[in-house]
């Protein structure tokens, strides 16, 4: 397999990647996969224990979109963040609804107030009630190891 996919995507909330902060680029170890950047997120407000990341996977629901102009915005209930290059993900949906319960992974290009992922999955899960009713759940439980 390629360098890309040596990290898993880790499955955070998007208020994580709103507090995130980019690790100096001075270092070897501050680049992600696929020269990516990492970024440093802060797992409970209570603890000092953070992970390093470049590749991570939200699910949320659409709040807004411009298949046009290559974005989306993706609401989790704690945070928005923009998705862009949507179109360049192979056998992507080509249209999106506001209203639509969707799982992302994406290497995080910034963080801040509104963070921005580059697309490299999105997948409709609005079929799928569990989904969004177990998905704060296993973000928390995957967190707490």
């Amino acid at each position: 397999m390629g360098d890309k996919w040596k990290v898993p995507a880790r499955k955070v909330f998007i208020s994580q990647l709103a507090e995130g902060t980019q690790l100096s680029s001075a270092t070897s170890s501050s680049v992600g996969t696929a020269g990516t950047n990492l970024w440093r997120v802060q797992l409970n407000p209570v603890s000092a224990k953070t992970w390093d990341i470049s590749l991570v996977w939200v699910q949320g629901t659409v709040v807004d979109f411009d298949v046009s102009g290559d974005w989306l915005t993706v609401n989790d209930g704690q945070g928005t963040a923009k998705v862009e290059q949507i179109k360049s993900i192979p056998k992507a949906k080509s249209k999106f609804d506001k209203g639509m319960y969707v799982m992302v992974v994406g290497y995080v290009l910034q963080c801040g107030t509104q963070p921005v992922l580059k697309a490299v999955k999105v997948q409709d899960l609005s079929n799928h009630v569990n989904h969004k009713v177990m998905w704060s759940l296993e973000v928390m439980d995957l967190q707490k190891c």
